[in-house]
């Protein structure tokens, strides 16, 4: 990250960067999303079990290289699922997470020249999301809240609902109060969310990565898809940044 990033994060607990899936990839994803999504399939759910290219994605060398800065170099995957929603579908608005919410494990502070971390949601739109139409928002800022315990309303003047394109790539921390918005638009809303932790922690049960750690394609994908430990545990080889 460079210096105006590492900013832009600290000053607002999120941060956007534009068009980081190629407009291919996007339109491949919506197409296994497609072929798998049933009318039983609920608006969260588990989808990087369904082809390579997710796993690819959770591995992706720019978003893995920002994550070397946000979390550090024993990071881990945590857990994954994507967001389906339609202006039909009743979900309700909500802010929930901030600073040492989850029985703490929700943390953001700077100590020796760098930030520290707990869980880091990584959230990829497969669809544009714009102005007004809802979905995410959050609180700029309320990662670094003195009060946790205060909630502003969804339609506050400090709630902001971020526009995004498709193939954009959205970073906040659990720290951060976010949540959701109703869904206003005539067109659906397609997110893919990966969460990250630092290595020595785990939010999901760590046993619920198994399955995709059987479907790894590379040292890298299996080295992220570890269980939480400390003791000898060795740091990812990140892959170069091409492009």
């Amino acid at each position: 990250m460079t210096e105006a990033e590492i900013y832009e994060f600290d000053l607002n607990g999120y941060i956007l960067y534009r068009d980081l899936i190629p407009p291919a990839d996007v339109d491949r994803m919506n197409a296994i999303l497609d072929d798998n999504i049933t009318l039983e399939t609920p608006n969260h759910f588990g989808f990087a079990h369904w082809d390579p290219i997710f796993l690819e994605l959770m591995a992706h060398p720019r978003t893995l290289h920002i994550m070397r800065t946000i979390i550090g170099d024993w990071m881990r995957l945590d857990h994954a699922y994507a967001i389906k929603l339609n202006k039909e579908d009743n979900a309700h608005d909500n802010l929930h997470g901030g600073l040492r919410s989850d029985q703490g494990e929700h943390q953001y502070q700077w100590a020796f020249g760098k930030m520290w971390n707990g869980l880091i949601v990584v959230l990829y739109a497969l669809e544009d999301v714009n102005p007004e139409d809802g979905g995410f928002i959050c609180v700029p800022g309320s990662h670094k809240a003195s009060i946790n315990t205060y909630r502003p309303a969804v339609d506050s003047h400090l709630v902001v609902n971020p526009s995004l394109r498709a193939g954009d790539m959205l970073i906040f921390t659990e720290a951060l109060v976010h949540g959701t918005r109703q869904w206003m638009s005539a067109n659906r809303r397609r997110s893919l969310l990966y969460k990250y932790s630092p290595g020595y922690s785990t939010w999901g049960p760590a046993e619920n990565l198994d399955s995709l750690r059987a479907l790894a394609s590379s040292d890298l994908q299996r080295d992220l898809l570890r269980p939480p430990y400390v003791g000898n545990r060795t740091p990812l080889d990140f892959p170069e940044v091409t492009g």
